[in-house]
C-alpha cells in the first residue's frame, strides 16, 4: 500500500510500504479521510514525547472495513467506522472501572510500528472502533475523534453552568464549543488571535468571539460574558494562558485543561486557592463520548464541516504539514483525503 511516512525531522515521504495484516482479533480498514492533529504536528517538529521517525502518523479518520478477524464480533465487511487513537488493555484497574482512556498500558496508533491513518489501510482492534452511519460523509466521520475529546472535557463541568469561555479556537477548542452548546450551556464565548478564527467559531455556535489582537482578552471576555465565566476551558498551550483563565473565571468556578504544554507551565496558585477554583484535567475520550457524538451527527444536530479549512490529498501530506507548521498562518482542521475526493471541497482547496 501507499503511506505518508515521517522519515526524519520535518520530512514526510509518500511511498509504498508493507500493507498491514490483521490478526484474529483485529479489523483491516481502508482509510477514507484523515485529519492532521496537533500531536501529529508535534511529531513532525520532533517535540512529541514519544512518537518519533520513522512512523506513519494519524489517528483522526474514517474508513470502511475490508477484513474482519475470526474472533471479531459486531463488525462486518463494508461497515463505515472511525476509531479512538488508542487501544486500552481491558484488564488494568482503570479499564475495569470503565476508564480505558486512563489505561497505563494502552497502545497508540502511529507508535511502535503500529501504522497510523496517513495510509491507505490501517489495522484496528474492536475495543477502539466505532460504527458510523453508512450515509455519513467520511470527512464528518473523521471529525468524530476530536469532537469526542471536546465532549469528554465538557462532561467534567457542573451541570448548572450558564457562561463558558474557551481559550483557544483550534479544533479542540471548537469541539469544546460544540459540546457545550449540545449540553445546553447557554452562553459560550471563544478567544483566539485574529479575525480568521472568529468565522468558524460563529458558524459552530459561539455567542461571542474575542480577538486577542484587539486588547486584553480577559477584559474583553468579561465584557462579552457580562462578567466572569462559570467555566473556562484551556484549549491552547501558550504562555500565560492559565493565569488568564484564573482571572477570567468567577470565584468558586471551574477551569478545564484540555491542552497539552511544551515543558513546565507557571500558575498563579495563590489566585487559584483564594478563589476556590476547581481545576480539571481532561484526557482523551471514552466509548460513551464516541457514541454520543455519532448520535449528534446521525440526527443532523451538528454539522462539523466548518472545522475543516484545508483539504489535501494524502500524496500532499508534506505540503499540508508544512502549512500547519507555519504558526503565523491561521488554519483550522487540515484534512487529508485518502480515498475521498478533496475537489468536492473546491473553495477550501483554494485557500
Amino acid at each position: 500500500m501507499n503511506a505518508a511516512v515521517l522519515t526524519e525531522l520535518r520530512s514526510i515521504e509518500y511511498r509504498e510500504t508493507a500493507a498491514p495484516e490483521p490478526g484474529t482479533n483485529e479489523l483491516l480498514v481502508k482509510v477514507s479521510s484523515t485529519g492532521i492533529c496537533g500531536s501529529d504536528l508535534a511529531a513532525y517538529r520532533g517535540t512529541h514525547p514519544y512518537k518519533t521517525a520513522p512512523a506513519v502518523l494519524g489517528h483522526e479518520f474514517s474508513g470502511v472495513v475490508e477484513a474482519v478477524g475470526d474472533e471479531v464480533t459486531g463488525f462486518v465487511i463494508g461497515d463505515q467506522v472511525c476509531s479512538a487513537a488508542f487501544s486500552h488493555c481491558g484488564t488494568c484497574p482503570e479499564c475495569l472501572r470503565d476508564a480505558g482512556h486512563l489505561c497505563g498500558r494502552k497502545l497508540n496508533l502511529g507508535h511502535l510500528e503500529w501504522t497510523g491513518s496517513f495510509a491507505e489501510r490501517i489495522v484496528l482492534r474492536p475495543n477502539m472502533t466505532h460504527q458510523l452511519p453508512p450515509e455519513l460523509h467520511p470527512v464528518a466521520g473523521a471529525l468524530v475523534e476530536p469532537l469526542s475529546i471536546g465532549l469528554h472535557a465538557m462532561r467534567l463541568m457542573a451541570e448548572d453552568v450558564s457562561k463558558v469561555l474557551v481559550l483557544g479556537s483550534g479544533t479542540i477548542g471548537l469541539s469544546c464549543l460544540i459540546a457545550a452548546k449540545q449540553l445546553r450551556h447557554s452562553y459560550v464565548a471563544c478567544v483566539d488571535v485574529g479575525t480568521e478564527k472568529g468565522e468558524p467559531a460563529r458558524k459552530l455556535g459561539a455567542d461571542a468571539y474575542v480577538d486577542a489582537l484587539l486588547g486584553n482578552p480577559v477584559d474583553r471576555a468579561w465584557k462579552a460574558l457580562d462578567g466572569p465565566a462559570d467555566v473556562v476551558v484551556i484549549a491552547a498551550g501558550y504562555h500565560g494562558v492559565t493565569d488568564q483563565a484564573l482571572h477570567a473565571v468567577r470565584a468558586g468556578g471551574e477551569i478545564i485543561v484540555v491542552s497539552y504544554f511544551d515543558g513546565r507551565h507557571p500558575v498563579e496558585l495563590n489566585t487559584l486557592v483564594s478563589s476556590e477554583v476547581t481545576v480539571h484535567g481532561s484526557a482523551l475520550s471514552t466509548g460513551r463520548d464516541f457514541t454520543e457524538v455519532i448520535s449528534w451527527l446521525a440526527a443532523g444536530a451538528v454539522d462539523p464541516l466548518p472545522l475543516v479549512t484545508h483539504h489535501y490529498r494524502l500524496t500532499e501530506a508534506e505540503t499540508a504539514l508544512r502549512l500547519m507548521d507555519q504558526a503565523e498562518v491561521p488554519t483550522g482542521k487540515i484534512m487529508l483525503h485518502v480515498s475521498t475526493d478533496p475537489d468536492e471541497f473546491a473553495e477550501e482547496r483554494k485557500k
